[in-house]
């Protein structure tokens, strides 16, 4: 009896440890901290893009709509663009920031993939200019934060402006100008224009957006020339994106951006620990052996037991 309570103890004992060991692995142990290897950009990219109805207008590439393109193209760009710490500032109506700056790539394409479009009624118009006030509230903010980081700005829109005065004061991205190191004025759409799907999720089966002067489909057109405007206020290039198949274009925008990467922060203690997930999991391979080896001695003996015995004559 002493021997088989043994026995019952040790098996208890055994599937203990394999609970244990278990949950050890998953809550993955360590101790001190390791060097992880890090890039730092030492650029602060925000993103400015429109977000009215015009850019779902069908001229991109395969008759997709403007911001399908302009959404790809800022993936790519921050795919480009490691280390560096990306905002987004989305207008239509009005502006404000969607994201504050993050080194978290994941997180700007997550801002990126879930902008959605003003409705067809939505708004006062298109105005290029609307997110002038915003944009330099923003600014300023950061710069006082980090005055040690180049601040770079990427618009992206259509340059369409048919507010007209409904649509505000004017503004000028001129005063806005000092506060930034450089970007780029990304274009899209054409000049000879296309119609706008109505639907939220710029599928045109469900119809067109209305011209409610004319009773038919209403026309956005680009406006190279304005955003060509904005540019040059800012002080930085313009590229027309109306062919967005072209990589070059953005290989370009990459290099114009110029990141450089701080040494000093490469190697410096994240908070990584020397992983000892590995010997407790070690420890639970070996009671996961132990109890098969158990349960296979289990099963032979039964097998035994079980056979017929030899008889004598």
């Amino acid at each position: 009896m002493n021997g088989l309570g043994t026995r019952d103890v040790l098996v208890a004992l055994r599937r203990i440890g394999i609970v244990l060991a278990f949950v050890a692995v998953l809550l993955r142990p360590g101790f001190g901290q390791a060097d992880v290897a890090t890039q730092a950009a030492d650029i602060d990219v925000l993103v400015v893009v429109d977000r009215t109805r015009s850019m779902a207008a069908l001229d991109a590439a395969d008759r997709s709509p403007r911001i399908t393109a302009a959404k790809a193209d800022l993936t790519a760009l921050a795919e480009e663009v490691p280390g560096a710490r990306f905002g987004m500032l989305a207008f239509g109506a009005e502006a404000r920031l969607v994201l504050p700056f993050s080194t978290d790539v994941n997180a700007f394409r997550a801002a990126v993939d879930t902008l959605y479009l003003e409705g067809p009624k939505d708004g006062v118009g298109s105005r290029a200019d609307r997110p002038v006030p915003e944009l330099t509230e923003v600014l300023e903010r950061v710069a006082e934060q980090r005055p040690d980081r180049r601040r770079v700005v990427v618009y992206v829109g259509d340059g369409e402006d048919t507010g007209g005065a409904a649509g505000g004061e004017d503004h000028s991205f001129a005063d806005v100008a000092d506060l930034v190191a450089g970007g780029v004025v990304l274009g899209y759409g054409t000049e000879q224009g296309a119609p706008m799907p109505a639907a939220a999720d710029l599928s045109d089966a469900d119809g067109l957006v209305d011209d409610p002067e004319t009773n038919q489909s209403a026309i956005s057109r680009a406006d190279p020339d304005n955003l060509r405007e904005i540019a040059e206020e800012l002080d930085v290039d313009y590229v027309d994106r109306a062919d967005a198949e072209s990589a070059e274009d953005l290989d370009r925008v990459v290099a114009d951006l110029s990141p450089s990467y701080d040494d000093s922060e490469r190697g410096a203690a994240q908070g990584a620990e020397h992983d000892l997930t590995w010997v407790f999991g070690l420890v639970l391979g070996a009671l996961l052996a132990g109890e098969l080896v158990a349960a296979w001695r289990a099963v032979w003996r039964s097998r035994r037991a079980m056979e017929p015995r030899g008889g004598r004559g």
